[in-house]
């Protein structure tokens, strides 16, 4: 053999060998500071989240691509954000002089409090394009139950019920997690037992409930759903001690996305979908990992490994395929955002033959500012009223 031909070989063995590392799919942008936290992004690709201000508070943030922007505290001591719509309206926690936690929506570069459901310890899940908001309050101070709501921009709540269950003398909780622009949510609902709450995986739409089923085992939860209806989350199976894998739910149908055999130790969730349903989530065997149809594929193999991250914890995914996650690199926690190299090129898929229409038309102009008035009037009313501890 001559020289070349052997040389030519011999580099496309390495050039074969090392195409994963060579032509990574996605490139790892850091938008937050050591010891960050992001929780979502929208399909701007703008990331929030949370990072650590002094040893004992946190300080939400978001981050465009050309640096952290503090949201700051309302003059309190804390702060959180858990997610952004794509007019770039921030949803998020702060917590007062007193300690007491409240909502707050960020707009056009203020703080608005948005306070709590009645009193109650409140947590504020999600927000959509048209200002509604998925929130759940803990009836404190008995804490004997959950109540998730929808709330509408101008404050009107609107209570999603419980899915029945076989445990009628125990207290329901019901969790919201995420909502789509069809003003759909997604989360968990069963009874209070202890020391385990058999949950199930639920979509709400237009005031009902719908059980999402189950691989034969509980607990069950719905993550994250995107604008066809489609869900995400985690699902018990009945083989081994807590094993539980993600999800897809589309069509009706929960389809089992894991793809590991039962005799395998299992334990994976989806914790965010975007309209092609690609899926992101964590796994026991691939840390953070991504479905787009066929396979979980890890994102460590899917960066340049020579950069030393480890994708652990993926929490939202765009329509763009941008991804919003936390890495870990010399064991401390990064907020980062995974970038496409070659964004997508195909275009979106359908929407479902199921999907269910919004709960509401969407707001004029006019209508979105005279509801936005009220709300402020609703807020004032209520930040004058003594605060509940």
């Amino acid at each position: 053999m001559h020289m070349r031909h052997r040389l030519s070989l011999v580099l496309m063995s390495f050039t074969l060998a090392g195409a994963a590392s060579a032509y990574p799919e996605y490139k790892v942008t850091v938008v937050g500071p050591a010891e960050s936290t992001a929780t979502d992004i929208n399909n701007a690709g703008v990331v929030v989240g949370y990072y650590r201000f002094t040893p004992t508070a946190t300080h939400a943030f978001l981050n465009r691509g050309k640096g952290l922007v503090d949201l700051g505290t309302l003059k309190g001591t804390a702060s959180d954000a858990v997610a952004i719509n794509d007019k770039g309206q921030v949803l998020g926690h702060w917590t007062t002089n007193g300690g007491q936690r409240r909502g707050f929506i960020y707009d056009c570069a203020k703080l608005r409090d948005i306070g709590t459901i009645g009193g109650r310890f409140t947590t504020w899940r999600d927000i959509n394009n048209a200002g509604y908001i998925a929130v759940h309050a803990v009836d404190a101070p008995a804490n004997d139950g959950t109540t998730s709501f929808l709330r509408a921009p101008n404050g009107a709540l609107t209570a999603l019920g419980d899915l029945p269950n076989d445990f009628p003398d125990n207290p329901p909780i019901t969790f919201a997690a995420r909502l789509n622009n069809k003003n759909q949510v997604a989360g968990e609902s069963g009874p209070l037992t202890f020391p385990d709450q058999p949950l199930r995986s639920f979509i709400w739409t237009k005031g009902k409930l719908r059980d999402l089923g189950d691989f034969g085992s509980s607990p069950d939860g719905a993550l994250a759903i995107n604008d066809r209806g489609q869900a995400t989350g985690y699902s018990s199976v009945p083989e081994g001690f807590r094993n539980r894998v993600a999800y897809l739910y589309s069509r009706g149908h929960l389809i089992d996305i894991d793809g590991r055999p039962s005799s395998e130790e299992r334990f994976s969730e989806g914790t965010g979908i975007n309209y092609r349903g690609h899926i992101v989530g964590n796994s026991n065997h691939l840390s953070g990992f991504i479905w787009r149809g066929k396979k979980m594929q890890s994102l460590n193999a899917l960066i340049n490994p020579a950069l030393g991250w480890d994708i652990r914890d993926p929490r939202a995914i765009n329509d763009a395929g941008q991804i919003a996650a936390n890495a870990f690199r010399n064991g401390v926690r990064y907020a980062v955002r995974l970038d496409l190299i070659k964004p997508h090129v195909d275009a979106a898929p359908p929407a479902e033959h199921d999907e269910e229409p919004s709960l509401e038309a969407p707001l004029s102009p006019q209508a979105a500012a005279k509801r936005a008035q009220e709300e402020a009037a609703g807020i004032a009313q209520e930040v004058a009223q003594p605060v509940a501890q």
